[in-house]
C-alpha cells in the first residue's frame, strides 16, 4: 500500500496497470490505465505508449450521489504521477458519458489537472471533443513536453475520429 495524503491505494498484481483503493465511507474505486495505441493504428511506425485513464467506482454501498471528498483527488493524482511520471506516456482521458455529466467532468478534470499541475513545466494538456452518433466526447491527452515524439503525439490526438466523417 502507498501512503500519501489521500487514502492508501495498491497497485494489483494480477491486473497490469490496476489500481484500487477505498474511501471512508466504503466507496470503492479503480483507475487503470489500458494501452489504448489501437486508437493511433495509422501511426504503426512510431513506438508511443498511449494509455486511457479509466477511473471506475466499483461498489457503492450506500447508492445514490457520492459525497464531495478532496481525499478521493489526492489519491486518483497521486496515482496519475506513480504511473505516468516515470515513463512519461502519454495519457488520453476520455469523459464517461453515460449518465450526460460529461461537460461536468471534463471541467472537473481540467481544474484538478490544473491545480495539481500549476508548478509544473513538464506536462502539457490538450483537449478536444469528438461525436460518437448523437454524443459529444470530451477528450484530453496528457503528454511531457519532452517526449521525443510530442508533435507526432498531439497531431494523432487532434486528428482521433476525423476518419470516420
Amino acid at each position: 500500500m502507498e501512503r500519501s495524503s489521500g487514502y492508501d491505494y495498491e497497485l494489483t498484481i494480477e491486473e497490469q496497470y490496476v489500481y484500487r483503493f477505498v474511501t471512508n465511507n466504503e466507496i470503492r474505486y479503480e483507475v487503470k490505465f489500458v494501452p489504448s495505441s489501437d486508437y493511433f493504428e495509422a501511426y504503426l511506425d512510431m513506438e508511443a505508449e498511449i494509455f486511457e485513464m479509466v477511473i471506475s467506482v466499483v461498489d457503492n454501498p450506500f447508492g445514490g450521489r457520492i459525497p464531495a471528498d478532496g481525499r478521493i483527488a489526492t489519491t486518483i493524482f497521486t496515482i496519475f504521477e506513480h504511473f505516468f511520471l516515470p515513463q512519461r506516456y502519454a495519457l488520453v482521458f476520455i469523459c464517461d458519458s453515460s449518465d450526460g455529466r460529461e461537460q461536468a467532468r471534463f471541467r472537473k478534470f481540467s481544474n484538478w489537472f490544473y491545480q495539481r499541475t500549476i508548478h509544473s513545466t513538464d506536462l502539457a494538456k490538450f483537449d478536444r471533443t469528438a461525436i460518437d452518433r448523437t454524443t459529444i466526447i470530451y477528450l484530453s491527452l496528457i503528454v511531457s513536453r519532452h517526449h521525443p515524439n510530442l508533435i507526432r503525439i498531439v497531431e494523432m490526438f487532434m486528428q482521433l475520429g476525423e476518419e470516420e466523417k
